[in-house]
């Protein structure tokens, strides 16, 4: 997702999530601006529920912020 709007402008958060080796699904947020890069969180689930209300409450947390989605990259 990127931001196009204020003081946040070109800044880009990313989601990187799936199973791990025991059968945990993680959550990683990871906040991009240029050439740096920030994990901003990083979490685990057992639940599949927990994680997918997570993830959308993160998403629309960041769309009332102005970020855009980018598509697949």
């Amino acid at each position: 997702m990127k931001n196009m709007t204020g003081r946040r402008s070109g800044s880009y958060i990313r989601y990187e999530y799936g199973e791990d080796l025991f059968g945990f699904l993680y959550l990683d947020v990871i906040r991009l601006r240029k050439h740096r890069s920030r994990m901003v969180r990083s979490m685990l689930f057992d639940n599949p529920r927990d994680f997918i209300c997570m993830l959308d409450l993160d998403i629309s947390r960041k769309e009332s912020l102005h970020y855009t989605n980018t598509g697949s990259e």
